[in-house]
C-alpha cells in the first residue's frame, strides 16, 4: 500500500502526463472503491448479526414446537 506522500506524487505525475481531468477521475474512482469496500464490510457485519438472531429465534421456535407436540401427544393417549 502506498503512503499518502507516494499517492500524492503519483497523482501529480498523472495530472502532468494525462491532464487534470483524468487524474481527478482516477482519484474519484479510488475514493469510490474505498468507500464501497467500507460500506460492504458494514453490510456483511449487519447480515452476520441478522443470521445469528434468526438462528436463535429458530431454535426457540423448535423448542416451543417440541413442547407443544409433547403436550398434544399426552392428551391423545
Amino acid at each position: 500500500m502506498l503512503t499518502p506522500l507516494e499517492l500524492w506524487t503519483v497523482f501529480k505525475e498523472m495530472a502532468s502526463l494525462y491532464g487534470l481531468p483524468f487524474a481527478l477521475f482516477i482519484a474519484l474512482l479510488v475514493w469510490v472503491l474505498f468507500t464501497n469496500n467500507k460500506r460492504e464490510n458494514r453490510y456483511i457485519e449487519r447480515e452476520d448479526k441478522y443470521v445469528s438472531v434468526i438462528q436463535t429465534l429458530s431454535e426457540d421456535v423448535k423448542e416451543r414446537l417440541t413442547k407443544i407436540e409433547t403436550r398434544l401427544e399426552g392428551r391423545d393417549k
